[in-house]
């Protein structure tokens, strides 16, 4: 499992290594909506998917498996189990983002 730290910044790309490949990860802060949405573009700068609302408690891969996404999966961990992330949420730590790799997805560890 890996915690990805997130800037406090309305719109960041993190490059990230992800069960040995490389992605780019952006979060972006959509002030209207109140909600974190994620990018994920491939080491080449190719957009994989994008528009993913960041959910508390959810796995945000899920849906995109037919995607070239990363192997593992995608969670937001709330650990007061709120139902929204604030903007100063994820940046702060008080919801933590992070990759559970496909070894331990496969080991039921989500």
């Amino acid at each position: 499992m890996i915690q990805i730290l997130v800037p406090d910044a309305n719109d960041s790309i993190m490059e990230v290594e992800l069960d040995g490949l490389t992605f780019f990860l952006r979060l972006s802060w959509n002030g209207e909506a109140q909600q974190w949405v994620l990018s994920i573009e491939n080491a080449y700068n190719e957009l994989i998917v994008a528009g993913v609302a960041v959910v508390p408690d959810t796995r945000l891969l899920a849906a995109y498996r037919h995607l070239a996404v990363p192997p593992g999966e995608l969670v937001a961990l709330a650990p007061d189990r709120r139902d929204a992330i604030s903007r100063s949420a994820l940046p702060s730590g008080d919801v933590a983002l992070l990759y559970i790799t496909a070894d331990e997805v496969a080991d039921g560890q989500v």
